[in-house]
């Protein structure tokens, strides 16, 4: 199921030839409520620790939409999820110049339309059918072609890519050996996985700590499980390179982010830090004796070896 299976009121979208499309041919239908078959029954699901981030997710798009959209440039998120999009982009720029690209819990599209900028064709999944139809509204009208997927990290559509991203995915998903085994699936010999996930100690000093987490915060197995809350894995590197080994994927590059406008120093960050400056500090946090271990992200590639 695919975006040449959306349906706006009930009716097709009779988009031109077959997907994925031009990114233009979206552009008559930025705003409308686009509705995309589903490709895996589970992502109905809700109530239990695996949708415990999607449940989240539903409960933002009622309670602060705002915020949810960040890529919408009134949104009061916009500056410092571009920058933090940013950070990002810097740690993968040798992997990013690939034609075909598989992302994976692409949300409303920050690294969908990077991707598409650079010309490239993507096939982006979520299981968040709100956030997907926001992902189709802003790519709509970019370079690059594009094919939506309403469906899990599990069940992901028959494609082989150069490319596949994965980004805040897999601590979010308890069986996150299965969804990257699956995600590695779709890539080539030799192609790579772009992977960020949560570090182990830094997320417990952070604004958005939940009340209540201190045992997670004190435990040694990095999980974060608070009920009708969140269900959040965080990793140490040996865990990054044992998760990516299982699915046969090499660890070519994998970097300690202190997350610093939405992390552990987020308060003391300066006003109208640009990215220079944010390297800068990464940097410097990175080598500091008492903050170095209190990262928030790892931002990793692996290449497919087999």
């Amino acid at each position: 199921m695919s975006l040449r299976d959306a349906t706006f009121r009930g009716r097709p979208l009779a988009l031109p030839g077959e997907p994925p499309y031009p990114a233009a041919a979206l552009v008559p239908w930025v705003g409308k409520r686009l509705f995309l078959p589903c490709g895996d029954p589970w992502v109905r699901g809700t109530g239990d620790d695996a949708h415990g981030y999607l449940d989240g997710a539903r409960a933002g798009w009622t309670d602060h939409p705002e915020y949810m959209d960040f890529l919408d440039p009134r949104s009061p998120v916009f500056a410092l999820k571009s920058l933090e999009r940013d950070l990002q982009l810097h740690h993968w720029a040798r992997w990013l110049d690939a034609g075909t690209v598989l992302d994976v819990g692409c949300g409303i599209g920050r690294f969908t339309c990077a991707l598409l900028d650079r010309g490239a064709t993507v096939y982006a999944i979520d299981p968040d059918l709100e956030s997907l139809r926001r992902c189709a509204w802003h790519a709509a009208d970019r370079p690059g072609a594009l094919d939506l997927f309403w469906t899990s990290a599990h069940v992901l559509p028959d494609v082989q890519v150069d490319l596949a991203v994965a980004a805040e995915v897999l601590c979010y998903v308890p069986d996150a050996t299965g969804a990257l085994r699956a995600i590695a699936s779709r890539v080539r010999p030799g192609g790579h996985v772009l992977i960020s996930v949560e570090a182990r100690w830094g997320w417990a000093a952070s604004q958005d700590a939940p009340a209540g987490s201190i045992e997670p915060a004190l435990s040694g197995t990095g999980v974060v499980a608070l009920p009708e809350d969140r269900w959040v894995r965080t990793y140490e590197a040996d865990d990054v390179e044992e998760l990516c080994a299982s699915a046969e994927l090499e660890v070519i590059s994998l970097v300690s982010s202190h997350w610093i406008p939405d992390g552990p120093l987020e308060d003391t960050a300066p006003a109208g830090l640009d990215l220079p400056g944010l390297l800068a500090l990464e940097d410097r946090c990175r080598d500091h004796p008492v903050w170095g271990p209190l990262h928030r992200l790892w931002s990793g590639a692996a290449r497919r070896v087999s």
